[in-house]
């Protein structure tokens, strides 16, 4: 026997995005329904670095992490050339947080304001009606079969796209995830032998030969306690993310001086820009599942947050125009692009670049100044590769590269087209007619640039 229970807003995933979305239409008057396959001792179970700066909780409202949610304020970060030779301290506060603790906390104030949460709870399938999406099909914890209708169904399921998959392949939200665009991460949290140093600092190790195509991270919860990881370019052939830690990173005195693992695991995260629509017809895609996420370092929980703070807007819009159509959902798309999402897409373009540098290449760039950490920072925050240099930096930067002439044009051909990819974002069309043409554009951007970088 299945029975039918009527929402005005059903959110599918209950990670960062999900979570974030309940809080915020906490109140709204809208009923609004949360379903999470795991329980809550799992909730935002993914395993990342637990990093986030503070200025997504500034942006968005969303309640500073304190308590047992906190782990760590942290002061900024440590950027490590391969050998050693160069560190770049880049500051900006953040905290590393107990995903766990902090995400109950947002679900917990959600449910106390109203909204319906079914934790232990399967999605099976979405409910397509007339070609229209009007619901979810799932499985309760008793084994209970529910259709959970509602006129917005928001897919927040993390990278593995579960809603996204099963809709129409001719919807341009099912937008696959290309395997080298994203890594495959692997980190474990260590009770130490030995007080680290500066816990308020996050270290970030860029080494090829550690961690091909992305990079290895210490990150202290405290003076004696620290997640330690890499993440490693999905579809290279490289080896597994959990062995290229067994194998390298373990002979590290750092790394290899423990007491005990507290907690070790694994999972895929997309790195590139976000996806070329978020909404269709009744349908918001946020969080990994929408590729929000910080292209160079896979930082995906403040992106997450601020894509769910947009979308919360959109649906209490949609619901006073009593429109769900793809045109009035459309304002998510614009308002993520204009505030994260044209940067995302340039810094897509640097990470494709950085993936293709040897040790070598790194270590003489950062050794002799290419880019500092004021550069690092603001390229982080800007999207911008700085391109128009004057005479006097010209000749400083030539002669830098004196001993790389071969990164010198590579260097001017990536701050082209990361100021082209943000020129385009800025172009984003004003509704669902033009997207795609404008799909048809990024595209060829893309395509150009790879070809003439030399990747296949």
């Amino acid at each position: 026997m299945t029975r039918t229970a009527d929402y005005d807003v059903v959110i599918v995933g209950l990670g960062p995005a999900g979570s974030s979305l309940a809080y915020f239409l906490r109140g709204s008057g809208l009923r609004v329904a949360g379903v999470d396959l795991v329980g809550p001792e799992k909730v935002w179970g993914k395993p990342c670095g637990d990093a986030i700066g503070k200025h997504h909780f500034e942006f968005t409202g969303l309640p500073l992490p304190s308590g047992p949610a906190l782990k760590q304020a942290v002061d900024g970060i440590d950027i490590i050339s391969p050998y050693g030779g160069v560190t770049l301290r880049v500051k900006g506060e953040g905290f590393i947080i107990d995903r766990n603790k902090y995400g109950l906390e947002l679900i917990d104030e959600a449910r106390r304001s109203g909204v319906d949460v079914y934790l232990r709870t399967r999605v099976t399938a979405p409910l397509l009606e007339s070609g229209r999406l009007t619901g979810v099909k799932v499985i309760d914890e008793k084994g209970e079969q529910i259709v959970f209708r509602g006129k917005v169904i928001v897919d927040a399921t993390g990278n593995s796209g579960l809603l996204r998959r099963m809709l129409p392949k001719e919807w341009p939200v099912n937008e696959p995830l290309e395997p080298q665009d994203s890594n495959v991460a692997y980190r474990e949290i260590r009770a130490l032998n030995y007080e680290i140093e500066e816990p308020s600092y996050l270290k970030i190790y860029v080494n090829q030969e550690v961690a091909p195509g992305g990079y290895w991270w210490f990150f202290p919860e405290g003076k004696d306690v620290a997640n330690i990881g890499l993440g490693v370019q999905d579809g290279m052939g490289y080896p597994a993310p959990n062995v290229i830690f067994k194998e390298r990173l373990d002979r590290l005195e750092a790394v290899h001086n423990y007491r005990y693992v507290i907690n070790a695991s694994g999972s895929r995260v997309p790195t590139r820009r976000p996806a070329n629509t978020l909404v269709w017809d009744n349908f918001i895609g946020i969080g990994d599942n929408g590729y929000t996420v910080n292209p160079v370092h896979g930082g995906g929980m403040g992106y997450a947050m601020v894509a769910a703070y947009f979308a919360s807007k959109v649906i209490v819009d949609a619901y006073a125009k009593n429109d769900f159509s793809a045109k009035s959902l459309w304002r998510l798309n614009l308002d993520y692009i204009r505030s994260i999402g044209r940067r995302q897409a340039s810094l897509d373009i640097f990470r494709i670049f950085l993936q293709r540098l040897s040790n070598d290449d790194i270590e003489y760039g950062l050794k002799h100044g290419i880019m500092n950490s004021e550069q690092v920072y603001e390229t982080s925050v800007s999207g911008e590769l700085k391109a128009n240099l004057s005479l006097l930096d010209k000749v400083s930067l030539a002669l830098r590269m004196l001993g790389r002439p071969s990164l010198l044009p590579k260097l001017a051909l990536v701050a082209q087209y990361m100021k082209r990819a943000a020129e385009l974002y800025d172009a984003y069309p004003d509704s669902p007619s033009g997207l795609a043409e404008w799909v048809r554009l990024v595209e060829g951007l893309y395509s150009d640039y790879k070809r003439k970088l030399g990747v296949s």
